[in-house]
């Protein structure tokens, strides 16, 4: 089953969204969704302009988008380490 824009889930997450960025490991928390179902209705919202990508967090691994309801669409970064 897709995602729908008019679902419970996504007002969650723009509710969350509103009082500030986050990634979707900080919104599987609070809202108390799985993070691979976060991902398909973060990917729905970006694409229909509800949010936007205003950072990246990259500690160790790829770099995880940050997202957020205000701010400038910011550009996936370099890779910093190497695939062998």
């Amino acid at each position: 089953m897709r995602p729908r824009p008019e679902q419970s889930t996504t007002k969650l997450i723009l509710r969350d969204l509103e009082l500030g960025p986050a990634t979707v490991n900080e919104l599987e928390e609070t809202i108390g969704v799985g993070r691979r179902n976060l991902r398909y209705y973060m990917r729905m919202l970006h694409e229909l302009g509800a949010v936007k990508v205003v950072g990246w967090e990259q500690r160790t691994g790829p770099a995880l988008p940050v997202y957020g309801v205000d701010g400038r669409e910011k550009q996936r970064p370099k890779r910093k380490y190497k695939r062998y």
